[in-house]
């Protein structure tokens, strides 16, 4: 059935004050990582001195209404609600049960128009079921039409605030909340250029879902656990940070490029947006987070040995293993970086032997402080192959047992690499002969760099003593 509805038809109570979302002076929204943003929206309205109540239209749909907080000069909030029972039309046939309407049916071979009205006497999932003088009809051909909307409908999701104000006049109101729906996320882009140092774009894709636009919005990032700070606590904190940040940058030419900036802030890490920008709903928005040229790498292939060598060993061995590549990257100003980097996925390219940029890897890099150091694993070598056994297990006593270890090398390239080779060994264990020298990297870890040759091959060869403590 069709509708019809006065355009002029007032959406709530002549007694509230209404505030349009398009009429926020200034907006800020600070987003976590995990589907959680915190927005803080100024609009400007004319109080009475006394008892006022302000709807505060187009809020997020997905809004936590028990985090909102409003604060203004000379102002005390009494009461919230929140009206998310929104201006459609079964909503507007399910509110208006038991009232009279008007029906039009119109005659397609006549071409005129019958009018009539009727009682909405059941909803029934927006096909109502209509009273008319003559009879019951449950499906009725014709259009609907309302005279007037029911009061408790909203065309966007409203905030209504009842409050105190000390005076009458213009008055600025702060209103922060949490809402779900919107979030961000880091990628990184690794040009390598020479054999120990890249080209690093970090980039941030923002994704609204949360159901409103943040038009000319100051947006910050936060990377960090959220679970670290208590729900009360951290929308107050969030509101704070985004004040400082507002009023630094209140001057701010949103035509003006830079790079983002960032600030340690509690237990996070917080990131600015260098300029404001507009994130519409159901929009994915990518901003770059900051370019470094000249960071230095280094790479490394690791192998973790597949064998047993421990108490009640016996003779084993493994065919081919290949071993890791490994990118090694130091986030300090030395190595090209230095500066707070959150986590995502960082994607590796190389240009071949025809100077074609291709594709070689990706892997998740964490959180990095600055400072402190990653590795990242791209894949598995197919030009490096080890194959390895234990071989001369002797049972020196129930609690000590000697074997000899041999693991052979090859490598397909066409330049030397060295191999970096961990073994785990349980319980109390003693290097009694090696043809390459060991570190212990832990307590149940011994490590070999072991350097292969050219199309060519490595032996290593060690004999270990277990003992069972």
């Amino acid at each position: 059935a069709g509708l019809l509805m006065p355009v002029s038809s007032a959406l709530a109570s002549d007694k509230e004050i209404l505030l349009d979302n398009d009429k926020s002076v200034e907006m800020a929204i600070s987003i976590y990582n995990n589907n959680l943003g915190f927005v803080k929206d100024v609009r400007e309205v004319n109080l009475n001195k006394g008892s006022n109540s302000v709807a505060f239209i187009g809020v997020a749909n997905q809004i936590k209404p028990e985090t909102a907080m409003l604060s203004a000069s000379g102002v005390e909030v009494v009461e919230q609600d929140y009206n998310y029972n929104l201006l459609t039309p079964i909503n507007i046939i399910n509110e208006s049960v038991g009232e009279t309407v008007k029906t039009a049916l119109y005659n397609q071979q006549t071409g005129q128009t019958t009018y009539d009205s009727a009682k909405i006497i059941d909803s029934n999932y927006g096909n109502p079921i209509l009273q008319f003088s003559y009879g019951i009809e449950t499906n009725f051909p014709g259009r609907i039409i309302f005279e007037k909307l029911p009061e408790n409908l909203r065309a966007k999701p409203t905030l209504v605030v009842k409050m105190n104000s000390k005076d009458a006049g213009a008055k600025k109101l702060e209103l922060a909340y949490l809402t779900s729906g919107i979030s961000w996320k880091a990628d990184y882009v690794a040009e390598i250029k020479t054999k120990d140092a890249l080209t690093l774009n970090g980039w941030i894709t923002l994704n609204n879902e949360s159901g409103i636009d943040y038009n000319n919005a100051l947006v910050q990032l936060i990377a960090g656990n959220v679970n670290q700070v208590s729900p009360e606590i951290a929308p107050r904190q969030m509101l704070y940070a985004a004040r400082k940040v507002m009023a630094e940058n209140a001057m701010m030419d949103t035509a003006a490029g830079g790079s983002v900036s960032n600030e340690a802030f509690a237990d996070y890490y917080l990131y600015t947006l260098p300029v404001k920008t507009t994130v519409k709903d159901k929009q994915s928005k990518q901003v770059s987070l900051f370019v470094k040229d000249d960071v230095k790498f280094s790479k490394e292939y690791k192998l973790t040995s597949p064998l047993y060598v421990g108490i009640n060993m016996s003779g084993s061995e493994f065919e081919k293993a290949n071993p890791e590549v490994m990118f090694k990257i130091n986030n300090a100003k030395e190595a090209g970086l230095g500066l707070p980097m959150p986590s995502g996925t960082v994607r590796f390219y190389e240009e071949d032997s025809k100077q074609n940029m291709q594709f070689i890897g990706e892997s998740q890099v964490p959180q990095l402080a600055a400072g402190e150091k990653t590795e990242l694993m791209l894949g598995k070598s197919f030009d490096i192959s080890a194959k390895g056994k234990v071989a001369n297990v002797n049972k020196i006593s129930k609690d000590i047992y000697e074997a000899d270890v041999e693991i052979t090398f090859k490598n397909a390239k066409a330049e030397p690499v060295v191999v970096n080779f961990e073994q785990n060994l349980n319980n109390t264990w003693q290097m009694i002969s090696e043809s390459i020298k060991s570190e212990k990297k832990s307590a149940n870890v011994a490590k070999w760099e072991v350097s292969v040759p050219a199309n060519g091959e490595a032996v290593l060869k060690f004999k270990v003593r277990i003992t069972r403590l």
